[in-house]
């Protein structure tokens, strides 16, 4: 019995060409075979890379490989290469590099095919000095314990004919295959150099790669995309300048607002110290720290409202309980608060704990909550609400903040002034420190149109003066720092009679771009769209298919209309539903999402509707799972415990839906039909969204049983994750779930919004939403799941379903009409819509059906500036950083607490 790695060298030793078909491309095949395929003239392989289809033709268009695909590749690469492993075996990184890049060494990689074919046989062709071929076949293990230590099957056969036949089969897959981009041989060598800092402190000067490069969102196959490095980039190009940065995120729902918050803060609270507080809506708190782990591996607290201590990443006790003077004491770098306790909280709780504390960074996530009162004369500035005067207040005190909308702007195009000047206070160089035009609200009016720019050139210069932008930002303000030799940091220009001639004449030839893309409203607000990426070639352009359609030929009898049909039983829990929240918000003002609480849930599903009623009826408020309560406004409401009529319509609720919960469901039949009936399991499997988890799991179940040998993942926040097979459900942690689904283990998903960012589901083809969420929006994020970078299909299916003569059915349906679909105006409505939604509701469902929306969304002109520069990420190519923070550093950077 001969050494596999003894007869391969012997046979490659100064060979002329070896073709070989492999499993996957990694560099362990080089501990046995390294020195000798330097001794051959030409090595070609051809192997899986983990592409889609798509990968693979749009690298064929593009003769470089295309920047997408290739870094796409270099984080499938780094996915599967350990950072202990490449330290070790550096020697076989640094010869693969030298091979690759002579050329000596050619590699293609190919996709797996729409059918699903899956290239993993290994085989090759090894032709001698002497002209003779050795052809083989057989299971080898692209590693190094496959070919030193396990037993394997190899066939030999020298033969003409044998040779032949296998390098038929190289040069089908060879035609096939794309060749191995330049982005990946450059990572190689990157890896072949990569060693750490000796501190945290010593990264410094080069922060966004030391801190970012080795991260999971790398590790774990993905990638930083273009626009969310460049946003890094701006907040460190600020506070380079400025000792803190200051802006307002505003891209369109989908595009990774989160991630790019999140990345931005971990760099700044690296590069400047400090604790970091993030401010989110209840329920995406719980996102909030899955994304934060799962990406960019930062541990991080969330402060229980109910229990009123932190929550670790792996849902443990991380301080004592009921103690509220720990919320001042987060046990990590990073603590995440619901804005609810500042909302509704008062200053004996937790907004007045956290009011005077300086953080390094604060993040505000949905900051249109952050409102000022306009109620004088000529809708001047009374007040504001209590989340926007905590943050003014909170902003002066601390260093960097960073807000988070996809829609600035809610009723009135001042609201961005508004959230502009909560970034000015503490921080002048948002909108000058002197007595300038963009220190009132009326500058707004310029951006609107509503009052034109002045002609006069002095006029003109004092717009632009104070704040003066950068040098780098506009060849006129680079002349005018460099003749009046002003720094970056200084804020305030030269007085126009002081300018030369040549800068007079740039000002009055560029003013309308200086004015409409350099002013600093602008400035402050960095919004990037869909339609922008998709135009640079950043996203790909992926039709939807909406269902259901007449075409789908559903039966009948499942549906009322447009809605899913509602059984006697399940109508009179609806009802009795609609009837308990009304009393319970006329009973408890400011009580927010918990007044509808328990509509939401049975318009989700009857199973979540008939916990909801029990957990209500039981223990009130403290019943309702905190990860799963709602927006902002869903604590600190009016904990009075419910009247004796109240608990009669829960009663009532929970007698019917006892009996419904028991029967075939609508929902249910619908998916079935679609994944066995219209062949959906086997042609695009799918991911079940809800925004609860009692409903995700019934689903599971419904699914579990519907199809016995499928396996069915459960996909939510903490350690709520399983898979369950044929009755048996094993817990799971949810990278497992994502590189199942990946390797097309799992073709059927249920996972809850909480867990859905950075989840890729390219793999999968179509989406179902089990129930539509009060704040449209969230379908967008939803379907970026599917519909984003390396998906196969040109088109992707979404279904969406409710049940008829509900509050989603008649609000859908209106916005339907009204809009022409949801898809393409959803994701443009302002997020404060669900709040006048609510108040609809609780008016009646009449006030439901005629619910105002606006066909229109005003925005602010800051297209041109960011489509021209802020998406792309030239000069940011953080990935080949040979120098990184050490894992054990960081670790240590971020438990340290408040």
């Amino acid at each position: 019995m001969t050494p596999l790695g003894d007869l391969l060298n012997t046979r490659l030793t100064g060979a002329r060409r070896y073709d070989r078909i492999a499993g996957y491309f990694r560099a362990s095949l080089l501990d046995v075979a390294g020195e000798a395929l330097e001794t051959v003239g030409q090595v070609r392989i051809v192997c899986n890379g983990e592409l889609d289809a798509n990968d693979v033709a749009v690298a064929k268009a593009a003769r470089d490989g295309g920047a997408a695909v290739a870094k796409a590749l270099v984080s499938r690469w780094q996915a599967g290469e350990e950072k202990l492993d490449a330290l070790l075996r550096r020697d076989r990184y640094v010869r693969l590099h030298r091979l690759l890049s002579t050329k000596r060494l050619q590699v293609r990689v190919v996709a797996q095919d729409r059918g699903g074919v899956f290239v993993h046989g290994k085989a090759g062709v090894i032709e001698a000095a002497d002209g003779s071929t050795h052809a083989f076949i057989g299971s080898v293990n692209d590693s190094v314990n496959g070919w030193r230590h396990s037993y394997e099957l190899l066939w030999e056969d020298s033969t003409p004919e044998a040779a032949a036949w296998v390098q038929a089969e190289f040069d089908h897959f060879w035609d096939q295959g794309v060749d191995l981009p330049d982005a990946v041989v450059r990572h190689i060598g990157a890896l072949a150099q990569r060693t750490d800092y000796a501190s945290v402190e010593d990264a410094r000067e080069n922060l966004a790669p030391a801190v970012l490069a080795d991260r999971p969102v790398y590790r774990a196959g993905q990638l930083l995309r273009p626009w969310q490095k460049r946003f890094v980039q701006t907040c460190l190009d600020d506070a380079a300048i400025h000792g803190k940065a200051r802006f307002l995120l505003a891209d369109d729902v989908g595009l990774g607002k989160t991630l790019s918050m999140a990345a931005a803060a971990l760099v700044l609270s690296v590069k400047h110290g400090g604790s970091v507080l993030i401010l989110a809506p209840a329920t995406l708190t719980w996102q909030w720290q899955a994304e934060l782990k799962d990406m960019l591996g930062i541990p991080a607290a969330v402060w229980s409202t109910t229990k009123k201590q932190w929550i670790d990443p792996d849902g443990y006790e991380a301080s004592p309980k009921g103690e509220i003077g720990f919320a001042a004491r987060c046990p990590y770098r990073f603590g995440i608060m619901s804005t609810g306790l500042i909302v509704n909280g008062d200053e004996a709780g937790e907004r007045g704990l956290l009011r005077d504390m300086r953080f390094g960074v604060i993040v505000l996530d949905e900051a249109h909550k952050a409102r000022a009162v306009r109620t004088g004369k000529d809708g001047n500035r009374t007040g504001e609400n209590n989340l926007l005067a905590f943050m003014e207040r909170a902003a002066a005190n601390s260093g960097s903040v960073l807000l988070g909308t996809a829609t600035p702007i809610q009723l009135d195009p001042v609201e961005l002034w508004d959230l502009a000047n909560l970034l000015q206070q503490g921080a002048p160089q948002v909108l000058g420190k002197g007595a300038t035009d963009w220190r009132r609200d009326h500058c707004i009016d310029f951006l609107t149109g509503e009052r034109p720019w002045p002609r006069n050139p002095e006029a003109r210069w004092a717009l632009l003066k104070e704040p003066m932008p950068p040098r780098a930002e506009h060849r006129v303000f680079r002349d005018i720092r460099n003749d009046a030799g002003l720094a970056d940091s200084v804020l305030s220009g030269p007085r126009f009679d002081n300018l030369l001639m040549d800068a007079k004449a740039g000002l009055d030839e560029n003013f309308e771009t200086l004015a409409g893309e350099h002013n600093p409203i602008i400035r402050r607000i960095v919004r990037r769209t869909r339609p922008m990426l998709e135009a640079k070639g950043l996203l790909p352009r992926i039709a939807v298919i909406n269902h259901p359609r007449p075409e789908d030929a559903l039966p009948a009898s499942l549906f009322e209309g447009e809605g899913l049909h509602m059984g006697a039983a399940f109508r009179e829990a609806y009802d009795a539903a609609e009837r308990f929240c009304r009393r319970y918000a006329a009973e408890r003002p400011g009580t927010g999402f918990l007044k509808t609480i328990l509509l939401r849930r049975i318009g989700s599903s009857p199973a979540a509707g008939l916990a909801t009623a029990r957990a209500l009826l039981e223990k009130g408020e403290a019943g309702i799972a905190e990860a799963e309560m709602g927006d902002a406004e869903a604590v600190g409401g009016n904990a009075k415990s419910l009247g004796d009529d109240e608990r009669a319509l829960l009663r009532a609720v929970i007698e019917c839906l006892e009996t419904v919960v028991t029967a075939p469901d609508p929902k249910v039949e619908v998916i079935v039909t679609y994944l066995r009936e219209r062949g959906w399991l086997e042609s695009h499997g799918a991911i079940l969204f809800s925004q609860y988890r009692t409903t995700a799991e019934w689903v599971a179940d419904a699914l579990g049983e519907a199809f016995p040998g499928e396996p069915v993942a459960l996909y939510a926040g903490g350690s709520a994750s399983y898979v369950a097979r044929g009755g048996v459900r094993q817990t799971v942690q949810r990278d497992e779930i994502k590189a199942a689904v990946q390797r097309g283990d799992i073709r059927l998903l249920a996972a809850t919004d909480a867990a859905c960012e950075g989840l890729n589901l390219q793999r999968l083809g179509a989406q179902v939403n089990v129930d539509l969420p009060w704040n449209p929006s969230r379908l967008e994020q939803r379907k970026g799941r599917v519909q984003r970078i390396g998906q196969a299909r040109p088109e992707i299916h979404v279904v969406n379903l409710r049940y008829a003569g509900t509050v989603e059915d008649d609000v859908y349906a209106a916005l339907s009409q009204r809009l022409g679909g949801i898809f393409a105006a959803l994701g443009q409505l302002p997020d404060g819509f669900e709040d006048d939604w609510v108040d609809a509701v609780l008016k009646g469902r009449d006030a439901v059906r005629h619910f105002p929306t606006r066909e229109r969304i005003d925005r602010p002109p800051m297209e041109l500036r960011y489509a021209r520069d802020i998406a792309d990420d030239e000069g940011l190519d953080w990935e080949y950083t040979t120098k990184v923070i050490a894992e054990r550093d960081l670790e240590e950077f971020l438990r340290k607490g408040w």
